[in-house]
């Protein structure tokens, strides 16, 4: 695990050519949050699970992250992460259309109606 004051985990690993997106790291910051939900089983994460994860026993990979960064997302095929702040992320997880990660970072529905930009 890293040293840094807002270390990230990455909590699901997609690799998909289709939006763009290899992994998605979750911050520190965002695991100190209430009421999170794992994103690979959709089930709220338990208190083992989020002991194992911040005491940085996760089986993920762990990062350093941007002090005011929640989330991360890698573009597939690369190792360059892009960081979303809270407001930022807030947005994205809640966003009801698919969206699609460009190569810098941009997160766009397929209309391009709606749009996210990293920190």
């Amino acid at each position: 695990m890293t040293n840094a004051k807002n270390w990230a985990y990455g909590a699901l690993t997609m690799n998909s050519d289709q939006n763009g997106v290899g992994t998605i790291y979750y911050t520190a910051a965002y695991f100190r949050g209430e009421g999170l939900v794992n994103p690979v089983s959709a089930q709220p994460y338990t208190a083992e699970e989020l002991e194992t994860i911040t005491s940085g026993k996760g089986e993920g990979k762990y990062v350093d992250a941007p002090e005011n960064a929640l989330i991360g997302m890698s573009v597939n095929g690369t190792e360059n992460v892009f960081w979303y702040d809270a407001e930022t992320a807030k947005g994205i997880v809640s966003h009801a259309d698919p969206l699609a990660l460009g190569k810098d970072g941009v997160l766009k529905n397929v209309d391009g109606t709606a749009e996210y930009k990293p920190m």
